[in-house]
């Protein structure tokens, strides 16, 4: 005879009770307040023009009619397609060369017998406080003849010290006994880093990742400094340029008579376009990131 088990709950007091309530209300209150302003830009996007000019003086407007005629139009070109296959390489390939060199310099410092390993410190932390700036960086970039090249946006961000400060503090949280059993085992240190190391590391190596990769996707400022061919022109520099040329576009279009959709749901729309994929991959690597961080964060 199976005798079912009771869960015991702590009861908590009116005071207790009050208070988490309060909570649980402020928590919905902000993420509403964040929930808006992305709100705002969907709706925005499947508004029509005349729905546009009707619901002018609305905080939020809601569309009656939705249409997907502003992501034909953003859809309509090709070089949307083409710099959403810059962006994605660009991603792809950088996040990866990032996190292989993040790995390469963080797992040697991690070692307390590395000689100098101080003073190699030091200096990554020095580039953390000063940094060459744009001019001599501009320079060392097209010295190497990098200019208009997709390799312009990748080699000179290849390592970021902060990240790189945090994988060598998740590395060095790794239990001695682990390593010494692969040595024992007859593992060289290439086997130890990719067998042993980097499986315990994971939620580490997910936080960087993503990290890396959320970068990559968001940066435009250095194709503006290192690209002006516009085939190479990733997603955030043309949605910048959309933004900045779209309301001259709308009135040339209305002086000629000719029927566009409305600027601010064209921008909207773009920036669902640009803004998606990150959107979907995030939820499946968000419960890495508390995780992550936490294991490699600087103790002490």
């Amino acid at each position: 005879m199976k005798i079912g088990r009771r869960r015991h709950r702590v009861k908590q007091s009116m005071g207790d009770s009050i208070f988490t309530i309060l909570i649980y209300v402020i928590l919905i209150i902000i993420g509403l307040i964040t929930l808006f302003p992305f709100l705002d830009v969907v709706f925005n996007s499947l508004t029509t023009s005349k729905e546009l000019v009707e619901n002018a003086k609305s905080v939020i407007a809601i569309p009656k009619n939705p249409t997907l005629e502003n992501y034909k139009y953003v859809l309509s070109g090709n070089s949307i397609f083409r710099a959403y296959g810059v962006t994605i390489f660009r991603t792809v390939v950088g996040t990866i060369l990032n996190m292989t060199i993040t790995v390469m310099t963080a797992y040697p410092l991690s070692k307390k017998f590395l000689p100098g390993r101080g003073v190699l410190m030091q200096v990554f932390f020095f580039t953390m406080i000063f940094s060459g700036g744009m001019i001599p960086t501009y320079l060392v970039v097209k010295t190497f003849k990098l200019t208009n090249t997709i390799w312009a946006l990748i080699v000179p961000s290849l390592l970021n010290v902060y990240n790189m400060i945090i994988m060598r503090t998740s590395f060095e949280g790794i239990p001695e006994e682990l390593e010494d059993a692969a040595k024992i085992d007859g593992c060289s240190e290439w086997t130890t880093l990719i067998r042993i190391v980097l499986p315990v590391s994971k939620p580490t190596l997910a936080s960087i990742s993503l990290f890396y990769a959320v970068w990559h996707w968001n940066a435009f400022f250095d194709v503006v400094l290192y690209i002006t061919d516009r085939k190479l022109w990733p997603l955030q520099t043309l949605l910048r340029e959309v933004v900045l040329t779209m309301s001259m576009a709308e009135l040339n279009a209305q002086l000629a008579d000719v029927a566009t959709p409305p600027s601010s749901s064209v921008i909207a729309a773009t920036v669902m376009v640009s803004t998606l994929p990150i959107l979907v991959v995030y939820p499946f690597l968000q419960k890495y990131f508390v995780k992550g961080v936490m294991v490699g964060a600087v103790k002490g």
